[in-house]
């Protein structure tokens, strides 16, 4: 696969940023755009690699119909593969900054759960999703060795598929919770409050801190605020129906069942000891506080390594640019412990 071709996802994850819809109809190329989205940049590089991006999209959904959970994020390279599970909101591109620091070397696999592809629908145990995504990879790659990772709350699932794994004789030479959510998290009312309260807390202190006037602090405040109500009042039940039937993306609307089967499924989870080299990725030293509660997984790996990203990391994107090299030097440093211990 060529260079060029394989520089698509990476676009096709900007375009998804921006709610940009394409597919291929018979020998042509749609979009489908929110107002404004579509800039000339994106317009230009659709119509310049139009037949470059029809095959990879026929290629992939080919590709789809035999591992529709294997999104090849860079499928070249001589190192050790990485399959890595996103979190709850199902999304593998979640990925794509992390796979480009790793380099050209290094073969990364994200995984799509059952009910991202708006076709197949969610699951709601982990065990079960770590299984179809176990089988799946030994689909894509009959033997190993595997790096299995996972991100947020897909940690818990990556968690049961490098068991899965290695109980069935494959080499899993590293598991690589990043930023990982325990199982607690949403088991425990107040945990989850203080987590979330905490994410948005850090959030808003970090970008208020770039603003350069007090007038400038001000309008973020209030925009924060506005976006505040509004988050509240989608969360409270309409108490009138509407006459007008709603019509919903069927795409959107199962990846909004697949959110919320992920977190029942994260709450269910209960974690077992597992003896595999296990390596915990945290944004910052502080995220050991953090009601996300990563020091709980030493109750089943308590032989795990921990891994610090920069203070400055921003904590729910710590996968993406600019932290996204940092993280990937982590990993690089951790592999090359392995190697020296081997």
């Amino acid at each position: 696969m060529s260079a060029d071709v394989m520089q698509f996802p990476e676009l096709l994850a900007d375009l998804a940023v921006k709610d940009i819809k394409v597919w291929v109809e018979g020998d042509r190329l749609r979009c489908n755009a929110p107002a404004g989205a579509l800039t000339a940049e994106f317009r230009d590089q659709l119509r310049d690699r139009k037949g470059e991006i029809i095959a990879f999209l026929n290629m992939a959904t080919a590709a789809a119909r035999q591992q529709p959970a294997i999104i090849p994020l860079q499928s070249g390279g001589t190192r050790t593969p990485i399959y890595a599970v996103p979190g709850h909101v199902g999304a593998p591109f979640s990925f794509s900054d992390l796979s480009k620091h790793l380099g050209d070397d290094q073969p990364f696999y994200a995984l799509q759960p059952p009910g991202f592809d708006g076709q197949s629908e969610p699951m709601d145990r982990v065990e079960d999703i770590a299984e179809y995504f176990a089988r799946q990879i030994v689909e894509h790659q009959p033997a190993g060795p595997y790096i299995i990772a996972g991100y947020c709350s897909g940690a818990a699932t990556a968690f049961e598929l490098a068991k899965i794994m290695g109980q069935r004789g494959a080499q899993v030479p590293c598991l690589a919770l990043l930023g990982p959510l325990h199982p607690t998290t949403y088991q425990e009312l107040p945990r989850l409050l203080y987590f979330l309260a905490r994410r948005s807390a850090d959030s808003f202190l970090r970008e208020m801190a770039e603003l350069p006037t007090f007038g400038a602090h001000c309008r973020y405040f209030g925009s924060r605020l506005r976006n505040f109500g509004e988050r509240v009042r989608a969360l409270v039940p309409l108490v009138r129906k509407s006459k007008e039937p709603v019509t919903t993306d069927p795409v959107l609307a199962s990846r909004a069942r697949l959110k919320s089967t992920a977190i029942t499924a994260l709450r269910r989870y209960i974690p077992t000891p597992y003896s595999g080299r296990v390596c915990i990725f945290l944004p910052n030293k502080a995220w050991l506080r953090s009601g996300a509660a990563p020091h709980r997984w030493l109750r089943v790996v308590p032989h795990a390594e921990f891994f610090f990203g920069p203070g400055d990391c921003n904590d729910p994107l710590m996968l993406e640019e600019p932290d996204a090299p940092a993280i990937a030097e982590l990993y690089r440093q951790a592999i090359q412990k392995a190697e020296r211990l081997t």
